[in-house]
């Protein structure tokens, strides 16, 4: 094509492309001159941010208003502790979830004077929080792994202190591990942040816990929705706390029917078992066990339950010391290895053996009878009862702690 027949660009046909509009910027929030003067000080000179944060263990952040864990209080210490969302605050755009930094109000009226108040009487105030939403960890770098509602929940944190403007430290917790409630760790944190022992230095009886996940059963024909669990309630019995639900701390309101799906401190004391949640663990267990014995020279004895139900513990205290050898399928990987392991410890050593494992189906077990026959000794059975709940509980606290013994005490560990 010639030059000449080339169509000359106008300025109106850079118009099919325009120039991107310029972004609309929210301020939200008020940048005073002091926060400017501050900002261009050298940091010697700064003045100290009133609210500050710290990560714990990649899994619990520490939100600290100034002064919070530094304050002189007489001992024994009286602690008011409190779950956060729909506790002190609820959302403000009405939905279960803030949008935003700024998505909250006070969840009443009452909350900033009666929290002022508490401060007065000589209350330490700390908030207890559940944040699965967040994630603390070092790998989190986008906002579906948790960095947006990081960010959300450290400027909410943020200004609500600033508006009490009291010295309050805030714990959160974002995993599922010791310190989500209802397990004790963020009790145990605050103990240690505050310089204290859970024995002396805290007057538990003038202490409390206010939380909305209180168990309480709802009502449909009034509207009135049911919990979503029972984590704060079982929290404040874990510290050894009395507990209030919001309303009945803030507005006085009657307490609520509630129900709690697994108690395991039933299982603790068997004569009240049967009074406490229903749970007729006295029909399950007799109140005069009866002791086990080794009824032949060699034999096998085959266990049979949940993981959690107890079986090792009950070979360690009942069989190890009648001198049974122990056959676990968790350390020899294999049924064939277990087999094989066993039947050496017959024919070898003359020795009983106790099969530690789950053998939960009828072709295991079948597998347990053929070895006996083959070896011609006699097996029996042990069958381990206990709930799917109970297991759940102590499952958690073998995989928490290690020492069953130390958590014997702790009534909700495994609850949520």
């Amino acid at each position: 094509m010639p030059p000449s027949s080339l169509k000359r660009v106008t300025s109106t046909d850079r118009d099919i492309s325009p120039p991107p509009a310029k972004r609309r910027v929210t301020v939200t929030a008020a940048i005073t001159n002091t926060v400017v003067s501050n900002f261009f000080k050298p940091a010697s000179q700064k003045e100290p941010e009133k609210v500050t944060f710290q990560i714990l263990h990649e899994t619990l952040l520490v939100g600290r208003y100034q002064g919070a864990t530094t304050a002189t209080r007489p001992k024994p210490l009286k602690v008011a502790a409190f779950d956060f969302d729909d506790t002190l605050i609820t959302t403000k755009s009405g939905l279960k979830f803030a949008r935003a930094a700024d998505d909250w109000k006070w969840w009443h009226t009452a909350v900033p004077g009666r929290l002022k108040q508490l401060h007065a009487d000589g209350y330490a105030i700390v908030v207890m929080s559940n944040q699965a939403a967040v994630s603390l960890r070092s790998d989190s770098k986008t906002p579906k792994d948790g960095m947006r509602s990081l960010s959300n929940i450290k400027g909410k944190i943020t200004a609500v202190m600033i508006a009490l403007d009291l010295p309050i430290t805030v714990y959160a917790a974002t995993e599922r591990d010791i310190y989500r409630k209802p397990r004790p760790g963020m009790w145990e944190q605050m103990l240690r942040d505050y310089h204290l022992t859970d024995t002396g230095d805290i007057d538990h009886g003038q202490c409390v816990f206010v939380g909305d996940a209180a168990g309480r059963e709802g009502d449909k024909a009034v509207g009135v929705k049911k919990d979503h669990s029972c984590s704060d309630r079982d929290f404040a019995a874990n510290s050894g706390i009395p507990f209030h639900t919001p309303e009945e701390y803030f507005l006085s309101e009657a307490v609520k029917p509630f129900t709690r799906a697994f108690d395991p401190a039933a299982y603790i004391d068997v004569e009240v078992a049967s009074q406490t949640d229903g749970v007729d663990v006295a029909s399950q267990t007799d109140s005069t066990p009866v002791v086990f014995t080794k009824k032949h020279e060699v034999e096998i004895v085959l266990f049979c339950g949940s993981p959690g139900a107890g079986k090792s513990t009950f070979y360690w205290q009942h069989l190890q010391p009648l001198g049974y050898a122990r056959v676990n399928q968790d350390l020899l990987k294999s049924r064939e290895k277990c087999l094989k392991v066993a039947e050496q410890a017959i024919v070898e050593d003359g020795r009983s053996v106790a099969v530690d494992n789950t053998n939960a189906d009828i072709d295991t077990r079948a597998a347990w009878v053929k070895l006996a026959g083959k070896l011609k000794v006699p097996i029996r059975l042990v069958h381990f009862t206990a709930s799917a709940k109970l297991c759940e509980h102590n499952d958690t606290a073998r995989a928490l702690n290690g020492d069953l013994v130390r958590w014997a005490s702790l009534h909700f560990l495994a609850c949520e």
